[in-house]
């Protein structure tokens, strides 16, 4: 016990929590932990080169795998980089241990080089924090974040550890992991069955939110849409899948304004929404996104979601998976509602028509795209102003296929890919990024080259902030002076080929959208990291 120190009990905590990657991104205030973890070969350090990547490859990790995934941060500045990705995984309910060192304690009240309140600072964006203060105190505290930061809802907490409390003596050890069950059963199952039974079926939705995929409830939804009969929506945009694509009862993602949502559950009395918050709607629209005639059903792990907006006429609080494993019994299976003549468009006949277009149409390109690869690959989207069309043309039979950032920070979904890819033991995974998010994270593609992982990046190169333009109020220009400002990306034009083959990752352009199948399949066929640029002309 002489020689044990505080990192010691660090390492016992995230062996005992089955921890075996951790994401960071090194500074001199955790050198005791780096040293350290050199000892440790069970532990694989994985490096970025920036904070913000560190993040968002832990919240892919994290939602690919289903288990909270360690952060390692430099100080201040280093958690400053962190912030907008740290915002993403609160957002997406990816539940995140992170850690940053802090100056010695002796040396704080000289306010040195890069020290700072830490807990203040990362307040806003995790679901508490706390700054160690002696070594006896590190085991309680991570084993206390491991817990909190998988329990409903899930999401990043944060732990700041000064340096001198690492490499301090301590008798200390880990208090033992806790065995804690969440299968917990939502009450009033008799109102809830009469209730979703109280209309037919095509009077009936249910939206189906992330939470279903982190608490693995895909199935159990499934069986659930089934026995009523009724169609299933997605959240607007939701992060994971949390209903198959290819099933016949999916109706697709709810759009992002309240007026659209309100016109897409016109047709229902009854709407029973599926974990998480109701309706995210973005930008603001007159109105609420229910309408008026429409009952809300809510059904989450979290207390405070059902009524949280939007008034619930029946509000159950519980995990999702128990509480419709104990609900089947009680519902009378019902044949499925049909679809309407013309109810859904022919995306593929669509997108196939646009091939011929030059600069490329962006469905095509996505169309072109997803046709080229394996039925059901992982995709993880942060495609933007093509992201319609990635969810639309992508089809699942299953969950955890999809990945999205609800948080809407860019920055995301490059690092993210990584971290999916991780979890999943290096299985190939597409990311199609918009060449705006794209330039917030490009220190991806150094550790995906460094790691060999099988990332095929696809960037959708429309060299313009396209959504902003697409909210202007005239053609996608200013009322005011018929021009626009800070919204173009083409003078001069980034170089996405220089800027991979810079960082050890090949990389090709493709103009034609006939073309874009060949060497889609090469890419990734070739086992490693790939960047293809795909330059589009997108849709005022």
């Amino acid at each position: 016990m002489a020689d044990r120190h505080g990192v010691d009990v660090v390492f016992e905590v995230l062996a005992t929590e089955g921890v075996t990657h951790v994401f960071g991104n090194p500074g001199t205030t955790e050198l005791p932990f780096v040293d350290a973890l050199a000892g440790h070969p069970e532990f694989d350090y994985v490096l970025s080169l920036q904070e913000a990547t560190v993040v968002g490859m832990a919240d892919g990790y994290a939602q690919a795998s289903g288990r909270p995934a360690f952060v390692n941060l430099h100080t201040s500045a280093g958690l400053g980089n962190a912030i907008g990705n740290l915002t993403n995984a609160r957002a997406n309910g990816a539940p995140l241990v992170v850690t940053a060192g802090n100056a010695d304690r002796r040396h704080l009240i000289a306010e040195p080089l890069l020290s700072g309140d830490l807990v203040t600072l990362a307040k806003g964006t995790v679901k508490w924090g706390h700054e160690a203060r002696h070594p006896e105190e590190l085991g309680t505290v991570l084993r206390r974040a491991f817990l909190d930061a998988a329990t409903p809802p899930s999401g990043p907490v944060f732990v700041a550890i000064p340096s001198d409390v690492l490499d301090a003596p301590t008798p200390a050890t880990a208090p033992p992991r806790s065995t804690v069950i969440r299968q917990a059963v939502g009450g009033g199952l008799d109102r809830l069955a009469e209730t979703l039974t109280s209309v037919p079926s095509d009077r009936l939705a249910l939206v189906a939110g992330e939470e279903v995929a982190l608490c693995g409830a895909v199935d159990n939804t499934v069986a659930l849409a089934e026995a009523l009969g009724c169609r299933v929506y997605g959240s607007p945009l939701y992060s994971a899948t949390a209903f198959p694509t290819a099933h016949p009862l999916w109706a697709g993602p709810l759009p992002a304004r309240a007026d659209a949502i309100r016109a897409a559950l016109d047709g229902y009395q009854v709407v029973c929404q599926l974990g998480g918050q109701a309706f995210l709607v973005y930008p603001y629209a007159e109105g609420s996104a229910l309408p008026a005639h429409t009952s809300l059903v809510h059904l989450s792990a979290d207390p405070a979601a059902p009524g949280h907006t939007y008034p619930a006429a029946l509000g159950v609080v519980g995990d999702i998976g128990a509480t419709i494993t104990a609900l089947l019994p009680l519902l009378p299976r019902r044949p499925a509602t049909e679809r309407a003549a013309g109810e859904t468009r022919d995306y593929d006949a669509m997108a196939v028509s646009r091939y011929d277009a030059m600069p490329m149409h962006p469905m095509a390109a996505v169309h072109a795209l997803l046709r080229a690869l394996p039925v059901g690959i992982t995709v993880v989207d942060e495609a933007i102003t093509a992201g319609s069309y990635v969810r639309g043309l992508h089809q699942t039979t299953g969950a955890g296929a999809y990945f999205f950032c609800r948080g809407g920070g860019l920055g995301w979904g490059m690092p993210a890919a990584l971290g999916v890819s991780l979890a999943r033991g290096g299985e190939p995974v597409l990311c199609v990024v918009g060449d705006g998010s794209a330039m917030y994270s490009p220190q991806a593609l150094w550790t995906a080259a460094a790691r060999r992982l099988p990332v095929v990046f696809a960037v959708i190169n429309n060299r313009e902030y396209a959504i902003l333009k697409q909210n202007l109020p005239r053609d996608g220009v200013s009322a005011r002076a018929g021009r626009t400002v800070g919204l173009d990306l083409d003078d001069p034009p980034v170089d996405y080929l220089a800027l991979a083959t810079s960082m050890g990752v090949d990389a090709a352009r493709v103009e034609r959208a006939a073309e874009i199948g060949e060497v889609a399949e090469a890419a990734w066929d070739a086992g490693r990291p790939y960047l293809l640029e795909l330059p589009v002309k997108t849709d005022r």
